[in-house]
């Protein structure tokens, strides 16, 4: 009797442990689809935060590009890639990905990744003065001198924008934008 209750219990613990494998996988699968929704809607920020942001004429680009780079490990993958190409204020998108500091007097908009947190000090104090729009999705970027901070409210993504930080990067921001954002001041 007792071997059949073995034979028997494997048999109905088999499918539902294959449920519960099967579950778990979809749940894992949603989660990856989840982010990757939440990063093609940032990657439609990003784009369109350029549509509504002046930047000084001094930061004339003759070789007719928009620079987008990302600063850190990309979250976007391929995302970005999709964008470039697309017109910018009359240049073309092109996307870069940087190792180090050292490139980003060519870019118009930055993206800083969560990977730069525990060197954000030194970042922003390396953007200082630039003419450079700085966006993250790292908690408190907006509260140390970055621009635009993309934060998930409710699964939606919502954004801050530092107006002190945009004034001293001297970018000019749309009204409009403005309206759609929380905005906060931090004189720096």
């Amino acid at each position: 009797m007792r071997i059949y209750w073995k034979k028997t219990g494997l048999k109905f613990a088999l499918p539902v442990i294959l449920v519960m494998l099967l579950s778990c996988m979809s749940a894992f699968s949603m989660a990856d689809e989840y982010q990757t929704t939440e990063y093609k809607v940032k990657a439609a920020f990003l784009y369109n935060f350029s549509r509504f942001i002046t930047w000084p004429e001094r930061t004339s680009r003759d070789d007719g590009k928009f620079n987008l780079c990302v600063l850190g490990r990309d979250p976007f993958g391929k995302l970005l890639d999709t964008l470039s190409g697309k017109s910018v204020q009359e240049d073309l998108l092109e996307i870069k990905r940087l190792d180090s500091l050292d490139q980003v007097q060519s870019c118009q908009v930055i993206f800083v990744s969560r990977t730069g947190a525990s060197d954000l000090e030194y970042i922003m104090s390396a953007l200082k003065g630039l003419p450079t729009l700085t966006v993250s999705d790292m908690e408190g970027f907006t509260n140390h001198g970055g621009i635009i901070q993309l934060k998930l409210v409710d699964k939606k993504v919502r954004f801050k924008i530092n107006i002190d930080a945009a004034n001293h990067a001297d970018l000019t921001i749309s009204s409009k934008l403005l309206s759609l954002a929380t905005v906060v001041r931090n004189s720096q």
